[in-house]
C-alpha cells in the first residue's frame, strides 16, 4: 500500500522584515575627490608675498621703424633720368620697376594704426563717419606719412590685355574733368557709414605712391607723356593741399616706363598679369575670378 506525502507551505509572516536602521549622522564612505582638470593645482601653504610673485613685464616699446616711411628704390627720383622739368617726370626701364616692386614686397606693412581709419575714407562732411572714428582724435584724418607705394597706370585703361600686375586705369585714381589740370579723385564717402570701402582704396593709395605710366605696344608716346603730365600735376596739387605747413610732407613722383610690353613679356614675365593676347598668366591672384 503506497503512502502519499503532502507538503504544506510554511505559514507567511504578516510582520515585514526588519531593515537596518538609517542614521542621519552616519558617516559616508570616504571617496577621493575628482580633480578638476580646468583648475590649476594650488599646493597648500602660505600665500606668496608680493616679492615672491613674478612681476608683470612692461609693455614692449614701439620699434624705431614704426613710423618711418617705407623704403622705395624709386626715391629719391633724382637718381633717374628726368624727361620733363615742370612738373617733373622721370623715366625707368622694366628692370628698375621689377626691382622696386620686389623691394617693396619684402618690407613689412606699416602699423595699421598709422593708416586706418584714413583708408576707410573720412570725408570732412560725413559727420557719421567722423563721429565714429575721430571723436577724440582729429589727427586721424591726416594722410599717413609712413608709407610710400607704387601705383602702375596703363594708358587707355583697357586692362583686358597687356596688363602688368597691380595696374589700374587712370579713371580709378584721376579726376580728368579739368583736362591737364587734373587732380586725384575725392573718393571719401560724403554720407553714410562704412568701414569696408574697398572700392576707394586703390584711389587713396595712389595719393601716397610713386606713379608709373606705361602703355601697350600700340600706345602713342604722346598719350603716355600726356597722362604722365596729368598725374604729376595731380601730385603737386595734392601735396599743396595736404602740406598744412609741414615741411616733411612727402613728395611723390611720376615715372614713364620706357620698356615696351613685348620686352617686359620676354625679360620679366613675372610682372605680367595678362599678356598681349589677353591670356591670364597665373602670376597674380585675381579675386574677381573666384
Amino acid at each position: 500500500m503506497s503512502t502519499v506525502l503532502i507538503h504544506q507551505p510554511a505559514p507567511r509572516s504578516l510582520t515585514p522584515p526588519s531593515s537596518p536602521s538609517l542614521e542621519l549622522d552616519s558617516a559616508r564612505p570616504s571617496t577621493a575627490p575628482i580633480p578638476n582638470k580646468h583648475l590649476p593645482f594650488c599646493p597648500t601653504g602660505p600665500v606668496p608675498t608680493t616679492s615672491q610673485q613674478t612681476p608683470t613685464p612692461p609693455a614692449s616699446p614701439p620699434t624705431k621703424h614704426a613710423g618711418l616711411q617705407t623704403f622705395s628704390l624709386l626715391h629719391p627720383a633724382e637718381t633717374y633720368a628726368k624727361i620733363v622739368d615742370r612738373p617733373p617726370i622721370y623715366s625707368i626701364n622694366a628692370s628698375t620697376l621689377a626691382a622696386a616692386i620686389n623691394e617693396l614686397a619684402r618690407q613689412p606693412f606699416p602699423d595699421p594704426k598709422l593708416v586706418f581709419p584714413w583708408l576707410h575714407g573720412l570725408h570732412a562732411e560725413n559727420q557719421v563717419q567722423l563721429a565714429f572714428f575721430i571723436a577724440r582724435r582729429r589727427s586721424l584724418r591726416n594722410t599717413p606719412k609712413c608709407f610710400r607705394g607704387i601705383t602702375i597706370v596703363k594708358v587707355g585703361g583697357d586692362l583686358s590685355t597687356s596688363k602688368l600686375k597691380g595696374a589700374i586705369g587712370e579713371d580709378e585714381a584721376l579726376d580728368s574733368s579739368r583736362g591737364q589740370d587734373s587732380s586725384f579723385l575725392d573718393v571719401d564717402p560724403r554720407d553714410g557709414f562704412s568701414v569696408r570701402n574697398f572700392q576707394i582704396q586703390a584711389s587713396k593709395m595712389a595719393t601716397v605712391s610713386d606713379v608709373v605710366i606705361y602703355g601697350d605696344d600700340s600706345a602713342k608716346e604722346e598719350d603716355i607723356r600726356n597722362l604722365a603730365s596729368r598725374f604729376a600735376f595731380a601730385q603737386d596739387t595734392w601735396r599743396v593741399q595736404n602740406a598744412a605747413g609741414e615741411a616733411e610732407t612727402p613728395r611723390f613722383n611720376t615715372f614713364i616706363l620706357t620698356s615696351s610690353f613685348k620686352e617686359i613679356e620676354a625679360e620679366h614675365p613675372d610682372l605680367v598679369a595678362i599678356d598681349s593676347q589677353g591670356l591670364t598668366k597665373g602670376n597674380v591672384m585675381d579675386f574677381c575670378e573666384f
